[in-house]
């Protein structure tokens, strides 16, 4: 018996219909990371440009999504010996198509969100609103291409580390343009909230929280509360969770999550 069904799932994934389910439901991965700048947390003025390249073409994500992205500033020029576009170099690394959205001017040079992709059809800065004041956020949106030519959206930020007004307003600003959006979406990035609060219970059920899908609580954040604010959230009714990790390397003060989505619903 057990011979007869290893032949019989032998026999589907080398047939034909095997191979048009793959190409129709495609899955592919995405990895979200806080990059703290660009610089070793734990010491000053080192480097993590070619630590987190590496690790890029590692696991071969079809799109990355950095929070805390400096370009051209002061502070990296402190760390590196000249003003570099940080997210340009890590492209150039890794062979991924790169873009820059400015969220606020930050030492003579522009702070906000970083996309890598490997194929990009055009792309879009979100301003978010803030309130109660602070620091100015924004998101980054990409329509991208995946190897069977599928168009998706995807989109990053990272949201206000102090006041709860404004995360749940760029929450809402965040949703609702992802609601308009004429093809599958997702969207990802380091949220300042964990799952207990105000914020995330604001979230439409449309939209899945990869962590919560996998069961996996894992801190995303390196703290003595070991919280979990850095998410994947995808429209189940599009896509489907194969795979949730966090990887636990040191490159940061956030951990990278990686997650692998298959699309079921074009």
């Amino acid at each position: 018996m057990k011979i007869t069904s290893l032949v019989i799932i032998t026999f589907l994934l080398c047939s034909p219909w095997s191979a048009f389910a793959q190409e129709n439901n495609p899955e592919f991965k995405i990895l979200t990371y806080n990059i703290y700048h660009g610089e070793h947390p734990d010491t000053i003025c080192k480097p993590n440009l070619e630590e987190i390249a590496n690790l890029i073409i590692l696991l071969q994500p079809e799109v990355v999504a950095l929070q805390e992205m400096d370009s051209m500033t002061t502070r990296l020029e402190s760390v590196y010996g000249q003003k570099i576009n940080w997210v340009a170099e890590l492209g150039k690394k890794t062979g991924y198509r790169s873009y820059f959205a400015k969220a606020m001017d930050y030492e003579e040079g522009g702070y906000g969100e970083g996309v890598l992709v490997k194929k990009a059809l055009n792309y879009k800065t979100q301003a978010l609103p803030s309130p109660a004041g602070g620091e100015p956020r924004a998101a980054a949106w990409v329509k991208i291409e995946l190897k069977n030519r599928q168009e998706l959206y995807f989109g990053t930020t990272h949201l206000c580390h102090e006041f709860p007004e404004n995360r749940l307003a760029q929450l809402e600003a965040l949703t609702n343009y992802a609601d308009t959006l004429p093809k599958p979406a997702f969207w990802v990035g380091d949220l300042n909230f964990d799952p207990t609060s105000e914020e995330y219970k604001s979230i439409s059920s449309k939209w899945s929280d990869a962590g919560q899908v996998a069961q996996d609580d894992s801190p995303t954040y390196i703290s003595e509360e070991g919280k979990r604010i850095d998410y994947v959230w995808y429209d189940s009714e599009r896509f489907e969770l194969v795979d949730y990790k966090v990887i636990d390397v040191p490159y940061s003060d956030h951990y990278p999550v990686l997650v692998t989505l298959r699309l079921i619903n074009p």
